[in-house]
């Protein structure tokens, strides 16, 4: 597996999201954890875009994926719920107040 910059600054974006969140509230707990966890799958799909791309046959409910996902988009789209979401969701609700 190569790693090239994309995985490294993804995995950096990542840990200042966490360290970001660390800093604001001042203490180390599940509020933490759970963005933690939210940042694996992004992540996941940055990392491992061949993987998921691939997958093809039945999801449920009568759903069938008949075609591979082309990686790059894969990769977008881990890359839009890393860094795209989060930030139209800050303006979102900024201006909401």
């Amino acid at each position: 597996m190569h790693v090239g910059i994309g995985k490294l600054l993804s995995l950096l974006v990542a840990l200042g999201y966490l360290l970001g969140m660390v800093v604001a509230t001042g203490k180390l707990d599940s509020g933490v954890a759970c963005v933690g966890g939210y940042l694996l799958g992004p992540l996941a799909l940055i990392w491992f875009p061949d993987f998921f791309g691939s997958f093809t046959g039945y999801v449920g409910r009568g759903g069938n994926i008949d075609t591979e996902t082309p990686p790059n988009l894969v990769a977008f789209l881990g890359w839009f719920f890393l860094v795209g979401f989060p930030v139209i969701s800050y303006i979102w609700s900024a201006s909401l107040h």
